[in-house]
């Protein structure tokens, strides 16, 4: 069995660490080529950062994959190219972002011609930012590429069930399969104390740490609002955001940390982390928090926190549920009260603490890239027996 992957790899952003690993355990038990970007958006915020990205970093894990970079995300002749040339049984399709309809939907077409099966992981159910005229364009595009899907996946059965309300798709066309670990800052094992050290961070505080992305549905207000509650029960405890904002305006967050008098246990850092030091920020946390009030996605902070091993408190939106093993774990979106309770149960009970660590440990055996790759690789089998 071939397939031909489509996705975006180091140095761009996009998808790549998904990408990445995926292929990279795919290629171990199939035939796998990497169709992916020589030219990516650079006007888009939404991947402003991927300049930053180091590919070296991942040369270890790239020189494992049959890679061709064709593609540009602004010319469609490039996906008329690929598609002309595809030689595969498969053509699996990674489908983010509304603008790579240029690009994909030539790629995709051929294929159907070429009588080659096209499968399509569907990241995002729904757009991000769910306004009207973003529902609007998602629903146009994605009614142009489905016609010529064969199967697709999505990452748990929330999605499923949205992904066949919406388009009313067969349930027997789409494969839950999940989100494997992002186990990114390989280096050397960094402890708290030095994290830390390094970060200018308080040594003997409890440090809850929200990282990555700043929009607005990460409820990043709604977690300064239970911080603000928590510091008034305890004396040692510190707040660490870290991310590049993303379409909002920072004042309101600077004005909840000033009304509530939070300015001496709050630090907010702005930007891109580079992949080196993701590290070193969650080594030196001591539990990291995802209060999310919305999301029609899997959440890929959960895949980049586990390994770290520290527990993690997610809101009970989109797949965020199943980076956790425990009910005590998972909190209402949108609730300050629920958010503050929960935090403040699990800052206090040890044992808690240890029990929640030890989840995180579970499940990076769990969510295994392997495991996710022989998924696929059964989906696959599905769409050619």
């Amino acid at each position: 069995m071939k397939v031909v992957f489509v996705g975006t790899l180091p140095p761009i952003i996009g998808l790549s660490p998904y990408c990445l690993h995926l292929s990279d355990a795919l290629s171990k038990k199939i035939d796998l080529e990497f169709l992916g970007f020589k030219k990516f958006s650079q006007k888009s915020t939404s991947f402003s950062r991927e300049s930053e990205i180091d590919e070296l970093f991942y040369q270890d894990i790239l020189k494992h994959i049959k890679t061709k970079k064709t593609l540009s995300w602004y010319n469609p002749f490039t996906g008329l190219k690929a598609g002309m040339a595809l030689k595969t049984d498969i053509l699996h399709v990674q489908w983010w972002i509304l603008t790579l309809i240029f690009v994909y939907l030539p790629i995709i077409i051929l294929a159907k011609l070429k009588k080659i099966k096209v499968i399509l992981s569907i990241h995002n159910i729904l757009p991000h930012e769910p306004n009207k005229k973003n529902l609007i364009a998602d629903k146009i595009v994605n009614k142009l590429i489905f016609p010529f899907v064969d199967s697709y996946i999505v990452h748990n059965q929330r999605n499923k069930e949205k992904f066949i309300e919406i388009y009313k798709i067969n349930e027997q066309r789409i494969s839950v399969i999940t989100h494997g670990v992002l186990d990114l800052a390989k280096q050397k094992v960094i402890s708290l104390q030095e994290a830390r050290t390094k970060l200018h961070l308080p040594a003997d505080k409890k440090i809850i740490l929200f990282f990555g992305y700043i929009r607005k549905y990460k409820g990043v207000d709604i977690l300064i609002k239970a911080f603000s509650k928590i510091n008034k029960e305890m004396d040692d405890v510190f707040l660490l955001i870290v991310g590049q904002p993303f379409g909002i305006d920072l004042d309101e967050y600077e004005k909840l940390i000033k009304e509530y008098n939070l300015e001496e246990n709050v630090k907010v850092e702005l930007g891109f982390v580079p992949e080196a030091e993701i590290g070193h920020y969650f080594s030196a946390c001591d539990l990291v928090v995802l209060p999310y009030t919305y999301l029609d996605t899997h959440g890929g902070i959960g895949a980049l926190a586990l390994p770290y091993k520290k527990p993690i408190v997610v809101s009970d939106v989109g797949g965020l549920p199943e980076y956790v093993k425990d009910e005590r774990a998972i909190v209402k979106p949108d609730d300050v009260q629920d958010l503050y309770e929960k935090l403040l149960k699990i800052l206090m009970d040890e044992e808690l603490q240890a029990k929640l660590s030890k989840d995180s440990e579970e499940l990076i055996e769990e969510l295994s890239w392997d495991g996710v790759a022989d998924k696929t690789v059964e989906a696959y089998k599905k769409l050619i027996r």
